[in-house]
């Protein structure tokens, strides 16, 4: 994961983070994605409370960029660690929606 210390590529990231989780908070409660074991339902919890936290870090992050000149190397760590957070977000409900597509390919299976 590329270190991303400049100020507006922070922005540009996180504002691509935004959209990324929002898209998953969509997706996540579509009606293709509706859990039908305790496992699914399980992850599903899971995925939803880790899109809130994301989300809620996400605004607090971008909030702060927006109102500062100054970037901290903290903040630094913390965009990049929030960069990966969301990429890992993205691995694991790609993971959960496979699960639904596996599913769907057995039953056309003759």
């Amino acid at each position: 994961m590329e270190n991303v210390q400049d100020k507006s590529k922070c922005l540009g990231k996180l504002e691509r983070c935004k959209n990324t989780i929002q898209h998953f908070k969509i997706r996540v409660d579509s009606y293709l994605y509706e859990p039908t074991t305790m496992a699914l339902f399980e992850t599903k919890f899971r995925l939803k409370n880790t899109i809130k936290k994301l989300s809620e870090a996400n605004k607090s992050l971008l909030d702060y960029l927006k109102s500062t000149n100054d970037v901290l190397p903290e903040q630094h760590k913390m965009v990049n660690l929030h960069i990966r957070e969301t990429s890992e977000l993205e691995f694991d409900f790609m993971e959960y929606t496979l699960k639904f597509r596996k599913r769907a390919d057995s039953r056309h299976i003759v």
